[in-house]
């Protein structure tokens, strides 16, 4: 039970945190490496607006996932997302807590996250397991440990700050009439937490949103290809809908993000191992 447990949240959470938003403010030497868009903005500009695009101050929502195997078999996931952002206060990033709806067996699991911006301080996760009654703190050696036997491990989960990487500029594209900067991102140090050679962003001109993302494994291959619909509640953008395939496994993962409210007051005292025990109570 804590195994298959384990197994599934990390997927999930993997799947919907790889593109939690945030803030950063850029090194000068990425305008070096990259070159200028004929509309005079590099690589490293252009990511500093995709990744400071509004998610509001806290995010409730309703998660339900769709997995497509490579033999056509399918399962669905549903789960409960309550985010709060910290914008970088006592170097805190954000927070959050998920808990499983459905499949019936995991009724009632928890997640918590703690994610900070780049420094000394590792994020810290926790699993609340029902049968057990208990929260387990995760080690962060278990950060390069894979579950569903896929290479997503939940070192993924974390938000990646834009100095972490360099950002080129590759040009512009045109796809069904909607204008694109294409930006190639690689990390600047190797991480044995991070799994990705590169990533390619297509970021939308108008809006400054990513819209496709491929990524690249450390060897140069093609590994995931995803796309991103938004929508725009209150001042915030959000993710509406999410589909994401595994080039190298044939598994297919479409997200619905619905029921979803803004800056609704969520408080630092909810984040904690007593809350998750509670379960979705604690956030009404």
């Amino acid at each position: 039970m804590v195994y298959a447990f384990k197994r599934g949240m990390f997927f999930l959470i993997f799947t919907f945190l790889l593109s939690a938003p945030f803030t950063s403010n850029g090194f000068a030497d990425d305008f070096l490496l990259s070159p200028e868009s004929k509309d005079g903005i590099t690589g490293k500009e252009i990511m500093i607006k995709a990744e400071g695009i509004n998610p509001g101050s806290d995010q409730r929502s309703k998660l339900t996932f769709h997995f497509k195997e490579k033999d056509g078999s399918e399962r669905k996931m549903v789960m409960q997302r309550f985010w709060k952002n910290y914008h970088g206060e006592n170097g805190i990033d954000s927070k959050v807590v998920i808990f499983q709806e459905y499949p019936p067996e995991t009724k009632g699991s928890g997640f918590m996250g703690w994610f900070y911006k780049t420094g000394p301080k590792k994020s810290e996760s926790w699993l609340y397991i029902p049968i057990l009654r208990k929260v387990i703190q995760l080690p962060e050696t278990s950060n390069d440990e894979a579950f569903q036997g896929s290479d997503l491990r939940p070192g993924d989960m974390a938000t990646r700050n834009v100095d972490q990487d360099t950002h080129a500029y590759l040009g512009d594209e045109t796809v069904d009439g909607k204008n694109y900067y294409m930006v190639e991102s690689v990390p600047r140090e190797k991480d044995p937490f991070y799994k990705y050679g590169k990533v390619v962003k297509w970021i939308s001109k108008d809006s400054f949103l990513k819209e496709r993302v491929d990524y690249y494994d450390e060897t140069g291959k093609i590994f995931k290809k995803q796309t991103i619909s938004w929508k725009k509640i209150k001042d915030a953008w959000v993710w509406d809908k999410v589909t994401t395939f595994n080039v190298q496994t044939g598994v297919e993962t479409n997200l619905d993000v619905s029921d979803i409210k803004i800056d609704t007051g969520l408080q630092d005292s909810q984040y904690t191992e007593r809350t998750l025990k509670g379960g979705i109570a604690s956030f009404n």
